[in-house]
């Protein structure tokens, strides 16, 4: 199956501009995707892929790839996100291209030719944790951000997934929202001013947040580590592209700000 073509349709419609539009003013709900359809709609030649999940996908024998390919593509079609134009649906061969939702088609933008990629990360090898994708252009290098949120099995979609639960890493799932930098901005700031807890325990003394810039020609950019207490944080540069400085404490606002620049680049 051809993707690129499809995406940067996709990515291009007046339905696909409304929606950047919409997300400079609100959360802007794209779509909810299991690792198994990410891998299916070309997620292993994208510049950043959980490792655990391509372990899992590329143990799979290789007639059983096919056979999960096929059906996964299915699963696609029938809930709207990938629309079959042959004319003969359902007919088509491995190599045929597909048409893309908008929703799915800036996910997959932003997924496959990010401007740049902010990471959060815990230390903890089994949580998964936030992904930022900046989405743009040559001409318009941010024009909105996609947020990558690890999820539970949505329970309206339960019914075609019975086996997520036997699949391990294949059967994580994971939501998509279109934000404005901002916006971004501020879901990163608040995620990050307090430690990092699971089922309500901390699990860790802070955050460490990572940008980078996969086509650049000096890609590694920013990391950050943050440690906060809820009401104010300290921001130590473990490695600097924007110059955000070490050992410095921010209330919220300052800590938004610190957060703007990292999808952005400095204020000038």
């Amino acid at each position: 199956m051809m993707w690129d073509p499809a995406i940067a349709a996709a990515e291009r419609t007046e339905a696909a501009r409304h929606l950047i539009a919409q997300a400079r003013v609100d959360v802007v709900d794209l779509v909810t995707l299991s690792a198994l359809e990410l891998c299916v709609l070309g997620g292993l030649r994208q510049p950043l892929f959980e490792e655990r999940v391509a372990r899992a996908w590329t143990q799979l024998g290789e007639r059983q790839r096919r056979k999960v390919m096929d059906e996964g593509t299915a699963g696609l079609v029938r809930r709207g996100l990938l629309v079959d134009d042959s004319p003969q649906p359902g007919k088509r061969g491995r190599g045929g291209t597909y048409a893309i939702k908008p929703e799915l088609g800036l996910m997959l933008a932003a997924r496959s030719r990010p401007s740049s990629i902010v990471v959060t990360d815990i230390g903890h090898p089994n949580l998964r944790t936030q992904r930022f994708y900046v989405l743009g252009d040559q001409t318009e290098p941010v024009r909105g951000v996609v947020v990558e949120e690890p999820a539970a099995l949505p329970a309206d979609i339960a019914d075609r997934f019975p086996y997520a639960q036997k699949l391990g890493p294949l059967g994580w799932f994971y939501q998509y929202f279109l934000v404005s930098p901002a916006k971004a901005a501020e879901i990163l700031a608040e995620l990050t001013i307090s430690p990092p807890r699971h089922a309500g325990v901390a699990v860790a003394p802070g955050w460490t947040v990572a940008a980078y810039c996969p086509a650049s020609r000096s890609p590694e950019g920013e990391r950050l580590s943050i440690r906060g207490d809820g009401v104010s944080a300290r921001v130590d540069s473990l490695g600097t592209r924007n110059g955000s400085g070490n050992g410095t404490e921010y209330d919220a606002a300052g800590l938004r700000a610190v957060m703007y620049r990292l999808f952005v680049g400095p204020v000038r």
